[in-house]
């Protein structure tokens, strides 16, 4: 997850932070489409699920991800709707693709009466504490300006790897096989768990997901409605208002973040410039990112390590109560963070994912995306170094090294046998950013990162 993330545990001790796999970066092959096949296997579960990661965002509505990102956090205010400095920084944040000249000079200027973070100094620190091991420092002890300051540098790019990832997800999940259009009229609130999410990647991302399916799903009502009136020789005045959807129309999506650190001013600062019109947009995308419609997409942050919950506390989490909103939910998701918890407690995080299998309904989709290779590797046993010398022989190690690829299929297909259904895997796949595009300067050395990770995806099965 960049730098270990809080979601697992004050005690994790997760060696992956971001810069590792960036330095693999430069000197990375490009995989052939042999080596692509070889190590993704798509796989058609039971009632026909099968996930497509191909799915694609425009590059404007990234960019819009990225503007609400450096408008929730980077100033001490966070988002106003009548704020100018705001809008006269519009060009600046707009891809070449949508501008007439060459865009302005990577500068920032804090609005008046705001004060910028010291981006720098306080990644700086970060790092510092990261390398130290001491997540407690990084993360469950930090302040706001040093969470802030986290989110800018990582989760922002992170966000822009997932969104793809999460539009495939929801496709599968809520279109079905076909690939049928969602339905705007559909009032149901889909709930989706993010274990770790408290650094604002996941929370961006669905919420980019959600508004381009939400766009695509309204212009296919829109084509059809008018496609009916052709049909019926302009007789179908009765339908003019499918061809302009408005924002009472389409189900709901709700987001639980959950961490053991207290992320819930980052939080609060995204979910609110989520839906703010301030910040800078384009005429294909315009903010806000999402509409102010009360039900359409609700984030909520919850405080826990998942590994200590009593299973009242983790049924509260897996299931949305909100009588208001009644919901059913439909994925959780580990990014970046299975990993430290299997390295903060193989027993305890075992435990988790059976109270989970147990809480969670058919159809529910589980969604573990971490890094690859030997990245994800852990050890087990310990050496027999201390039995040995007291019965006065050689000391012979007994550690042995699992991916966690293999103790997550163990725990979820052998052990849970019946309870769950993998529907895709790919063992390695990069995501790329279009950096020549793309733009985003909150300070030096917090700049824009590709991916490179594993992705595996569960179906829970009916009992």
């Amino acid at each position: 997850m960049g730098p270990p993330r809080s979601g697992a545990s004050k005690k994790s001790t997760s060696k992956n932070p971001q810069g590792r796999d960036n330095r693999k970066e430069k000197k990375r092959p490009q995989q052939s489409k042999q080596e692509t096949a070889q190590s993704r296997h798509d796989q058609t579960g039971q009632d026909g699920y099968q996930i497509d990661l191909s799915a694609t965002i425009p590059l404007t509505l990234q960019q819009l991800l990225l503007n609400v990102f450096k408008t929730a956090l980077l100033t001490s205010g966070g988002p106003h709707d009548h704020d100018h400095g705001l809008q006269n920084e519009h060009r600046a944040q707009t891809p070449r693709a949508e501008t007439d000249s060459e865009p302005e000079a990577q500068t920032t200027t804090a609005p008046s009466g705001k004060e910028e973070l010291d981006i720098k100094s306080l990644v700086q620190t970060i790092k510092s504490h990261l390398y130290n091991r001491d997540f407690d420092s990084a993360f469950a002890d930090a302040d706001e300006d040093l969470l802030r300051a986290y989110a800018l540098r990582w989760s922002a790019s992170r966000a822009l790897g997932y969104v793809g990832i999460f539009k495939s997800v929801l496709r599968t999940l809520l279109c079905g096989s076909d690939g049928a259009q969602i339905r705007t009229q559909a009032k149901e609130t889909n709930h989706i768990v993010c274990i770790g999410g408290g650094a604002g990647a996941e929370i961006m991302a669905l919420a980019t997901a959600w508004r381009d399916m939400m766009d695509e799903a309204a212009l296919s009502d829109g084509v059809g409605a008018v496609s009916l009136e052709d049909e019926s020789g302009g007789q179908g005045q009765n339908h003019a208002t499918a061809t302009t959807p408005t924002s009472s129309l389409g189900p709901g999506l709700a987001v639980t973040a959950v961490d053991i650190a207290d992320w819930s001013s980052v939080v609060d600062r995204l979910a609110r410039t989520i839906r703010s019109p301030a910040v800078p947009g384009t005429k294909s995308h315009p903010a806000p990112l999402q509409s102010e419609r009360a039900d359409g997409f609700v984030v909520r942050f919850e405080r826990a390590d998942v590994l200590s919950l009593a299973e009242e506390g983790l049924r509260k989490i897996l299931h949305l109560d909100d009588a208001a909103a009644p919901g059913r939910t439909v994925l959780v998701t580990l990014m970046f963070t299975l990993n430290e918890l299997f390295s903060t407690s193989m027993a305890r995080t075992t435990e988790f994912l059976f109270r989970a299998t147990d809480l969670l309904t058919a159809g529910t989709v589980f969604l573990v995306v971490d890094s690859p290779g030997s990245y994800s590797t852990l050890k087990l046993g310990r050496s027999a170094k201390t039995d040995a010398e007291a019965d006065g022989a050689s000391a012979a190690p007994q550690e042995r090294r699992y991916p966690m690829k293999f103790l997550l299929d163990h725990t979820l297909l052998s052990v849970a046998a019946g309870k769950w259904e993998k529907i895709y895997e790919q063992d390695s796949r990069w995501w790329r950013r279009d950096a020549a595009r793309l733009r985003y300067y909150v300070g030096e050395g917090a700049g824009l990162e590709d991916m490179r990770f594993q992705i595996h995806v569960y179906r829970r099965l009916a009992d």
